[in-house]
């Protein structure tokens, strides 16, 4: 089963009864043979009337339950008392079920004559006599129900236990089970019974211990820990998180955790900067893992209370759900996971990590334009176009997914350091490229006062350090305004080159330079680099030009297909536009021939019968993304001006990806500095922002050290399948204009779905070999200035590949922004 799966099982085995081969039975002759010895009335059997016993026995024969055992406690409390009220307080108390919910329990029978009472909401008749009887049968219930009851577990696995010793730890996790002593025991139980758990009992007592020790743990205040003692306390509770969702992923994280805290410490002196910075991208990576899980939980649960919402509407359903307790179920639920704790340690740890890095509480991406004025707004996330009246604004965002168009009239985006972007995904060079602020903070106590000064117009500045400050701004500051909106505001849209009409179906690699307006600034970038032997690759390389697509729609054969085109396009559902393009759009066979046989010609051969069309076609359907889309329509562009060209390339068995920026844009770095990044397997993870760091690094000319800034986390890698495969690249003529910055807008898509493989880094050689790392990070800042002078010394972003024998291959050089 997968981490997932497991976590869902889990949950359920905790909310389920106990039960026993003949549990029911005993359930249900216990209570009456209660009745019958004492004399109460059953049915039409005479005797003592009391009917809350009566109604009782109804709900035990057809839906005993946990809440039964309540019930139980509660009527016992009742008999010793004589107080009604009791009952209905010990019910409430334990079970958190109201007098008006028992009131629904067994409706079918009684329905009380006199004052409209129904179901068990009736005050039973006070039967002393029945106490012991009733304590015995208490006894049965919790036999039966007491799911995940330790101490009854601990009986109940008698004859179970894997040996003697471990019989003896439970009793004595039991008897000290509120003491913080307890947790290290509780996973070495948990150890010792994994081998046992497709046994019902052993598997009840481990979710009982799972919850015991998060039950301890939670008392624990992590805020007034001494660093180590966290660290070790988060070290206990991995490991029991482990035991539960046997997570490859997640043991790959807590391996690279354990180097760092009882290894060799890679190699650094504890809590030294180094070390801080190593042990920040195993917290990271850890920190990614336990949230895709909850993440995931939280979704999958939400969305099944979300249609049984739905369903409990509709005419003649069976029940209708109280739409309060449906409401944030899924977000409830995935609170009582045990990767909320670790959340909670990383909260306290990451912080004095990264002040023992020497770095402050903000990392800044783009520092935007000179003067940053603007009111703040608290938003989820950001909008595809912002709201008339709101600009200029200074997002406040809860998360960014680094793919992201920033609207016009937004001049910074502040959001929380667990969902920082890369420095180098798309929207942060859209920031730069738009001069809009973009940083993250790790202060909770500065985002919230960010937050509490939504709707104030504030003016932002960065420190020397980076740091975001702001201030009131004076009277006399003008309004300042994006880039994008200042490009849209100069004459009401964006201008977009028209390309001529498509001059062939599709062009060799050696045809781009002649053909520069028929193709995009990848296609064209790529044919101008000249590598000399042995320097570095470009990749065989063919282009479907602009015009193709359109001219693929005027076919005869797609008549029908256009008209229904048009109508999808006119209903702004996009993801069927897209479907549609994909699934129904038919390709004249030339086009098919004319793919297969220039790709040959560059040497890039497709492989034989591989569906290579619908990744092309996917590219083409890309043009209707929502983000795309939206672009589009801030930016005042038409849908007939934009256009796409198709670039093929067989994909790189990359071993790394890196991103180059030839002149580095962080805050204060040296003016010949560049700025690297570098990801285990291909780019998609580091240009796509998927979660986590990739090593980062400012390399300068000479020999000095390069200055690391993070090192990588991104727990999945992207790889290239076996066999190999093509990619499909989308090279519009909407990317790096004047003002705009359209790169990543439009699909790259294989022909073949490339694996997503877990990462090791804790014998990964970017961490742990610096001689390696280092005279990676030099060889390419040497590529940089090799493809900066191919450009008479233009800065670059260059993106690439280092294969497994240590060669570059350049996949990507556009001017840089």
């Amino acid at each position: 089963a997968t981490p997932t799966v497991r976590a869902l099982l889990r949950l359920a085995v905790r909310a389920c009864p106990r039960g026993s081969a003949s549990g029911g039975d005993a359930i249900r002759h216990g209570i009456l043979n209660i009745m019958r010895t004492h004399g109460i009335r059953e049915g039409h059997r005479p005797g003592i009337e009391c009917k809350f016993i009566e109604q009782w026995h109804q709900k035990l024969h057809t839906n005993s339950a946990p809440d039964d055992i309540a019930i139980c406690e509660g009527y016992l409390e009742f008999l010793k008392s004589g107080n009604p009220d009791d009952l209905f307080r010990i019910v409430l108390e334990r079970a958190k079920i109201t007098r008006e919910d028992m009131g629904k329990m067994a409706t079918c029978g009684f329905v009380g004559h006199t004052n409209g009472e129904q179901g068990l909401n009736v005050n039973p008749k006070h039967l002393p006599q029945l106490y012991d009887d009733m304590k015995g049968y208490l006894g049965i219930l919790k036999h039966v129900h007491g799911g995940t009851d330790l101490k009854d577990l601990c009986e109940a696995c008698k004859g179970q236990y894997p040996d003697a010793g471990s019989e003896s730890m439970a009793f004595a996790i039991y008897n000290e089970r509120d003491s913080p002593s307890v947790l290290g025991k509780i996973v070495e139980l948990r150890s010792r019974l994994e081998p046992q758990l497709f046994k019902r009992d052993v598997l009840m007592l481990d979710v009982a211990l799972e919850d015991q020790l998060r039950l301890v743990a939670e008392r624990s205040d992590v805020s007034t820990m001494a660093r180590d003692d966290l660290i070790k306390f988060m070290g206990t509770l991995l490991e029991d998180l482990k035991l539960s969702r046997r997570d490859p992923s997640l043991e790959m994280g807590m391996e690279l955790f354990s180097r760092m805290t009882e290894g060799d410490l890679g190699g650094q002196e504890r809590w030294s900067a180094a070390w801080c910075k190593l042990m920040l991208a195993a917290c990271d990576r850890l920190s990614i893992v336990c949230a895709g899980v909850a993440d995931t939980i939280a979704e999958l649960l939400q969305t099944c209370c979300d249609r049984l919402k739905e369903a409990g509407a509709r005419p003649g359903a069976v029940f209708t759900p109280d739409a309060k307790v449906l409401a944030a179920f899924g977000e409830e639920t995935a609170r009582c996971l045990s990767e909320r704790l670790i959340a909670q340690c990383l909260r306290g740890l990451q912080p004095q990590l990264r002040r023992g890095a020497g770095l402050g509480p903000w990392e800044l991406v783009s520092a935007g334009a000179d003067k940053v004025i603007g009111t703040i707004v608290t938003m989820k996330a950001l909008p595809g176009e912002l709201p008339a009246g709101m600009a200029p604004c200074i997002a406040v965002t809860e998360t960014l997914t680094g793919w992201e168009d920033i609207p016009a009239g937004i001049v910074a985006v502040l959001l929380p350091a667990a969902h920082a972007v890369d420095v180098l995904s798309h929207v942060a060079i859209r920031a730069r490229n738009q001069k809009v602020l973009l940083a993250s903070c790790d202060d909770e106590a500065i985002l919230k006062e960010l937050h509490g000064l939504s709707g104030t117009r504030l003016k932002l500045s960065l420190s020397p350090s980076g740091d975001v400050t702001w201030s009131a701004p004076a009277k006399d500051e003008g309004t300042v305004t994006s880039e994008a909106a200042k490009a849209l505001a100069a004459n009401g849209k964006l201008v977009v080159p028209k390309p001529p009409p498509p001059p062939s179906m599709i062009l060799a690699i050696s045809e781009f330079v002649e053909n520069r307006k028929s193709l995009g600034g990848k296609s064209f970038h790529l044919a101008e680099l000249t590598p000399k032997a042995g320097e570095y690759k470009i990749p065989p390389s063919a282009t479907v030009p602009f015009g193709m697509f359109e001219e693929v729609l005027k076919d005869p054969m797609n008549d029908d297909f256009r008209e229904e085109l048009d109508e999808l396009i006119e209903q702004e559902d996009w993801a069927k536009v897209r479907s549609f393009v994909v699934d129904e759009l038919e390709l004249p066979d030339k086009l098919e021939a004319a793919v297969l046989a220039q790709l040959t010609s560059v040497g890039a051969p497709l492989l034989a019968d591989v569906p290579w069309q619908r990744a092309m076609k996917g590219v083409w359907a890309s043009k209707w993304t929502d983000r795309a889309v939206s672009s589009r329509k801030q930016m005042g562009v038409s849908e007939d001006a934009l256009m796409l060209a198709v670039l093929a390339q067989p994909l790189q068995p990359a071993a790394y990806a890196f991103v180059i920026h030839t002149r580095s844009p962080m805050t204060n770095a040296n003016k010949e500095d560049a700025l690297v990044e570098v990801v285990v397997g291909l780019g998609e993870s580091l240009v796509s922002n998927s979660p986590g760091r990739a090593l980062s690094a400012s390399v300068g000319p000479g020999g000095a050290a390069p200055e690391l800034h993070t090192f990588p986390s991104k727990p999945i890698g992207v790889f290239t399948p076996d066999g190999g495969t093509h990619i499909f690249r989308s090279d519009s003529n909407g990317e790096d204009l004047e003002g705009f910055a359209g790169a990543g807008l439009y699909d790259s898509i294989t022909v073949v779905d490339c694996p997503n493989r877990p990462v090791n880094y804790a014998s990964e050689p970017l961490i742990f070999d610096a001689k390696f790392r280092d005279d990676l990070l030099r060889k390419l800042f040497d590529l940089g200035r090799l493809v900066e002078a191919n450009f008479n010394g233009q800065p670059q972003d260059i993106e690439g590949a280092v294969l497994k024998d240590g060669s570059l291959v350049v996949l990507q050089s556009r001017p840089q922004v």
